[in-house]
């Protein structure tokens, strides 16, 4: 790149962050589905009080090269047999593989709409709408007294079929409210200590009080969480579930270290680019004289 001074330099990047969702994260980390790309639980550990260990840069080259050295990576059905056992994906040269200290645990930061708003519709929500009632949750939303500023959503959840992080906004400032008196207490103090989780890790500034607060959100959610199991609130395809193994509630463990490391989460999130694709892309689309059909075809 040509400098100020006229003169061609050598510039090496550093791999700061990389703002992804869950399973691009495990594409980049060459890690096994259902495992997690920031740490080394495995699924069948998910959903313990206490974290594992971070998934560092070494811990998987050497997992790799281990592979790596009982089967040629060519011969591909048993290569890939050999890295679903040390939960990789068989990819065998990544490409951060001598990007400097580009380190996995580091520069896959938490993100915000997938790890905490997707996270929030797809199972705390779910959780009160097995315990209550689908039905019953829809009714406290249609007599809820209007408050200016929040979207109450009169008809409903159970027909939302497409939900933008507004919506996952708005329903995470009413849900304690809707679900108090029809969830157990127990069940209540376990949903109250996500949500204080998800709005004070979005803070735009975050002091050690706080980074104790997220601590103490924490601990209290997974001191009340079998109270959902025994209330039959969490609900598997196949049924009712005994477990939580659930990969971005055992990544909440390591937001706390990506703090430390590299700042305010709500920098890093994909929910402020995502608004600028609605702004800058899709609404100009709309505002276009010609129709749909005269758009340029996808190859």
């Amino acid at each position: 790149m040509t400098g100020p001074d006229g003169y061609e330099h050598v510039i090496h990047t550093p791999l700061v962050s990389w703002i992804a969702d869950y399973p691009e994260q495990l594409l980049l980390a060459c890690t096994a589905g259902k495992q997690l790309a920031v740490s080394t639980t495995s699924s069948a550990s998910m959903g313990n009080s206490s974290p594992h260990p971070p998934c560092t840069q070494d811990y998987t080259l050497h997992h790799i090269i281990e592979a790596s050295t009982a089967v040629d990576p060519m011969d591909i059905p048993t290569f890939y047999h050999i890295c679903q056992t040390l939960s990789l994906n068989s990819v065998h040269i990544p490409f951060w593989k001598d990007w400097g200290n580009a380190d996995l645990s580091v520069f896959l930061i938490p993100d915000a709409l997938h790890r905490w708003h997707k996270f929030f519709f797809n199972h705390p929500l779910k959780w009160v709408i097995n315990t209550m009632g689908g039905a019953e949750l829809d009714y406290h939303l249609s007599i809820l007294q209007p408050c200016t500023g929040v979207h109450a959503r009169p008809s409903g959840v159970l027909k939302l079929k497409q939900c933008t992080g507004r919506e996952h906004h708005e329903l995470q400032k009413l849900l304690i409210a809707l679900a108090a008196g029809a969830v157990t207490v127990n069940v209540l103090c376990a949903l109250q200590a996500l949500v204080e989780f998800i709005f004070q890790v979005q803070s735009l500034l975050l002091y050690d009080k706080t980074i104790h607060t997220l601590k103490q959100a924490l601990a209290e959610f997974h001191h009340y969480k079998n109270k959902i199991i025994t209330s039959s609130g969490h609900h598997g395809k196949n049924g009712p579930l005994d477990h939580f193994q659930i990969p971005k509630l055992e990544a909440l463990h390591h937001v706390l270290d990506s703090i430390c490391l590299m700042g305010t989460p709500y920098q890093w999130t994909s929910d402020i680019t995502d608004c600028c694709h609605i702004t800058l892309i899709e609404i100009p689309y709309h505002m276009l004289e010609t129709s749909r059909r005269h758009a340029p075809r996808q190859l």
